[in-house]
């Protein structure tokens, strides 16, 4: 496995990775019709690249068996309102294909993260989580706990 800064090509691969992750772990909570244009909407392959190429975004992909099976986006300067720091960055995305789970691939995105957010500088780093899943919140739970 490698983790690598995203780069255009890499488009494809991300827009699946997030449709198949966000409906793996969110799909139950939407009506069909809701869930599809969701996805089209934010999980496109130009919306990716288009994001990819803006400078206040950072992506990492992870790679196994030559295919991307994982990415990791953070966003530079993104001011949450709880937060009085004026300089944040949020981790916004970690997502690895549901086939691809368990294998430490999100551990070893986040551990990039990390090292990319201390690179960065940013006074504040935050990312939110729904609460309902549990696999996501495990994860972060046993990073911060070492």
């Amino acid at each position: 496995m490698s983790v690598r800064s995203a780069k255009r090509g890499d488009e494809e691969a991300i827009a699946h990775i997030g449709r198949e992750s966000f409906t793996w772990a969110f799909g139950q909570l939407f009506p069909a019709d809701v869930l599809t244009r969701y996805l089209d909407a934010t999980y496109s392959a130009g919306k990716i690249l288009l994001s990819i190429s803006k400078p206040n975004n950072v992506y990492f992909v992870s790679e196994a068996e030559d295919r991307i099976v994982g990415f990791l986006k953070l966003k530079r300067s993104c001011r949450h309102f709880l937060i009085r720091d004026s300089r944040q960055l949020q981790v916004q995305k970690i997502y690895v294909l549901p086939n691809a789970a368990n294998m430490g691939i999100g551990s070893s995105l986040m551990r990039l993260g990390e090292e990319s957010v201390r690179a960065l500088a940013p006074i504040s780093a935050w990312l939110m989580v729904y609460e309902g899943n549990h696999r996501v919140c495990l994860l972060y739970t046993s990073l911060m706990a070492r």
